[in-house]
């Protein structure tokens, strides 16, 4: 499949996406979750518009849809959080069409018990099976912090992309995360007692080698194959006028893991914790050959936040067979009125598939939108 964007040049970005089979949920259910008592929605598979006043819950909403296909909030809160004030469980139902069929998802919490997940009535053995069944791209007013902050962020745009799309990366990911936990509590247990067996740190590098070095190259590959959507996109958004990049850098590309925590073997010990691996990874924005973070000025770094999220979306699309979800959080007050309308010239393309949008006016929605045909759905929350 072929798609054609119109750049405000008037001239067509090509890109081509593979098709997809439909992908969209329903209605969705919520009960006990965070803001929401009792509430039901039925959407349309093209377009969402949720709009009130600030503080009304339409982020909850939006958090909600992420929390059904990743299991988890998208914020940094406790499962516990996601539960309405008084309440011992909240309990989220979905009837997502994947396909040519409906499926009914669950995912409920009771405090004190194991978050579980439902597909049809029967249970997911495990939560990280479920990742990536409906795959999901949001976009919040914090992800500047994918410019403005530390690696972690990019970091976890990775993990967040490619665990939805392969199995064995969340796996290898899950794997690694738990052994350097073990590993660093080794090391802080040495460090309190002044007592180190190198042969037990040894076993437990050895363990971490293959995890590791699968989790950098998937990276490598993803970031490889981010840049040349990063660069349609940013052009699309800012009428091409600089070269935008992201550069990937790991310790793996030329130690294994071993090696790397026998380098810095003093060091681990002195201070108590693992200072090599895929969890120090570096990955640096550029605009125009220059670091971003320091030289973008904020419409350059808005526009390069999107531009990410639509290659990351773009990337997602084109390894699985469903169309991912978008959800933008309160997108319009954080562009001026000419990247607005080149990010929806993007999103409400026939091919995008179902997006949730939500703003705190829908007269401002409704006046860029009255140029587009395009089934909508509104909500007002709050009223």
């Amino acid at each position: 499949m072929f798609v054609n964007h119109l750049r405000p040049d008037n001239n067509f970005v090509v890109l081509v996406v593979k098709p997809h089979h439909p992908l969209y949920i329903k209605t969705l259910s919520l009960n006990n979750f965070k803001s929401y008592h009792q509430s039901t929605f039925d959407f349309s598979p093209h377009l969402n518009i949720i709009y009130g006043r600030n503080g009304v819950g339409k982020t909850n909403l939006l958090d909600a849809i992420y929390t059904l296909s990743m299991t988890r909030s998208n914020f940094l809160i406790t499962d516990s959080q996601l539960i309405h004030d008084d309440q011992d469980f909240f309990r989220l139902q979905g009837v997502l069409t994947k396909g040519d069929q409906d499926i009914k998802v669950v995912i409920k919490l009771k405090k004190g018990k194991k978050k579980i997940v439902e597909r049809d009535g029967i249970a997911v053995p495990k939560l990280v099976d479920h990742v990536g069944f409906m795959p999901v791209v949001m976009i919040t007013p914090d992800d500047l912090n994918l410019i403005n902050s530390s690696n972690l962020e990019r970091r976890k745009l990775a993990d967040a992309t490619l665990s939805q799309v392969d199995h064995e990366y969340l796996e290898n990911l899950v794997t690694y995360n738990r052994l350097l936990k073990q590993r660093n509590s080794l090391l802080k247990n040495w460090q309190e007692k002044g007592s180190f067996d190198p042969i037990l740190l040894d076993a437990y590098d050895q363990k971490m080698e293959d995890p590791c070095f699968k989790i950098f190259e998937f990276r490598r590959q993803f970031f490889d194959q981010l840049l040349a959507r990063l660069q349609v996109y940013y052009d699309i958004l800012c009428e091409g006028k600089e070269p935008v990049t992201l550069k990937y850098e790991s310790q793996l590309s030329e130690f294994s893991f071993p090696e790397i925590s026998n380098k810095n073997r003093n060091r681990d010990r002195v201070l108590g914790r693992t200072h090599g691996g895929i969890h120090r990874d570096i990955i640096s924005t550029f605009i125009d050959q220059r670091d971003a973070r320091i030289y973008g000025s904020q419409g350059q770094k808005k526009s390069l936040v999107f531009a990410i999220k639509l290659a990351q979306l773009d990337y997602m699309r084109n390894k699985l067979q469903d169309q991912p979800i978008m959800l933008l959080d309160d997108v319009f007050d954080k562009l001026d009125r000419f990247r607005v309308e080149h990010l929806l010239s993007i999103i409400l393309s026939d091919n995008f598939g179902q997006v949730f949008l939500t703003d705190t006016q829908w007269q401002r929605i409704e006046s860029i939108l009255d140029r587009y045909q395009i089934e909508t759905n509104k909500f007002e929350i709050g009223s």
